[in-house]
């Protein structure tokens, strides 16, 4: 029985040797135990990685409504501090009834018609059928947007976009109603200078209150981004 213990511790020693000199030979140290199985686990390069992709879909709709503020403003500026100002050189120097935000009576039109022939008054129907409808629409439209996305379902979001199609109509408007009154010398000036000081007024109330909701907006995104945990 003692030979065939001796036997077995043996054949088993020789096994042993057998498989140390098999791992010397292929580089690699000789282990009496398995390497440890590594488990994926979340690092914070892979969190950060997640939330720069999060920020960037995020970011897409603010993208588009920072080009539709932008295309809007500039529309603004080409409207009131290129063209209007430029119709001055075919009216004597005397301003255009849309640009006089406090408004205006019967004899100024009476004096504006006196002072634009023809050609000038069909380059004001010309500004008014052109950049006179782009810019109203697409400021009511920019005020839709941003109320849709600054403001959350409710009376506020959707009394801010019945305010800016208010503006849209009143813009439009005032433009028929300008024309109407050049046109009859005076009369019904008074309608027009409602509608130009309303537009303005409109204008202004809804220009600082999209600045209001897109600050409230940014905030909102910010504390977000601060109370979302990042797991290392």
């Amino acid at each position: 029985m003692s030979k065939n213990k001796k036997k077995r511790s043996g054949s088993s020693s020789a096994a042993r040797t057998q498989r140390q000199a098999l791992e010397t030979a292929q580089g690699g140290a000789p282990s009496s135990s398995p390497a440890p199985v590594k488990h994926p686990g979340v690092s914070v390069s892979r969190a950060k990685a997640d939330l720069a992709a999060a920020g960037q879909q995020e970011g897409n709709p603010t993208m588009l409504v920072i080009a539709l503020l932008v295309s809007t403003a500039f529309m603004f500026a080409y409207l009131h501090l290129l063209v209007l100002q430029q119709m001055t050189q075919l009216s004597g120097g005397l301003a255009m009834p849309d640009s006089m935000m406090f408004g205006y009576d019967s004899g100024y039109i009476v004096q504006l018609a006196g002072a634009m022939d023809a050609d000038a008054l069909g380059q004001l129907n010309w500004v008014h059928k052109t950049a006179g409808i782009i810019f109203p629409l697409m400021f009511g439209l920019s005020v839709l947007v941003v109320a849709l996305w600054s403001l959350p379902r409710g009376t506020g979001r959707t009394l801010t976009i019945v305010a800016g199609l208010l503006f849209a109509v009143v813009d439009i408007g005032e433009n028929v109603a300008i024309e109407a009154a050049l046109a009859a010398g005076g009369e019904g000036a008074g309608l027009a200078a409602t509608l130009t000081v309303v537009r303005w007024i409109l204008l202004i109330v809804l220009t600082v209150w999209m600045t209001l909701m897109l600050v409230g907006r940014w905030r909102r995104s910010v504390r977000e981004r601060q109370d979302r945990p990042v797991t290392a």
